[in-house]
């Protein structure tokens, strides 16, 4: 059971799906303060490594 703290509510701006992995970009402002890549961030309940950072953006990928 997930017991963390929601931070913000993002806004999905793009998903990719490959032949062996799904990549999903989310648009957020609070939760991108102070991330790197290689973080972990809960998506919906899942935790998922942070691949990509913009300003306004960061990308996770899934391994199918």
């Amino acid at each position: 059971m997930f017991t963390g703290i929601i931070e913000e509510v993002g806004t999905v701006q793009a998903i990719r799906q490959g032949a062996a992995s799904a990549s999903l970009t989310i648009r957020a402002d609070k939760v991108l303060q102070g991330s790197h890549l290689g973080d972990s961030i809960a998506v919906n309940g899942v935790c998922l490594t942070v691949t990509a950072l913009s300003p306004t953006t960061f990308t996770v990928r899934r391994c199918t």
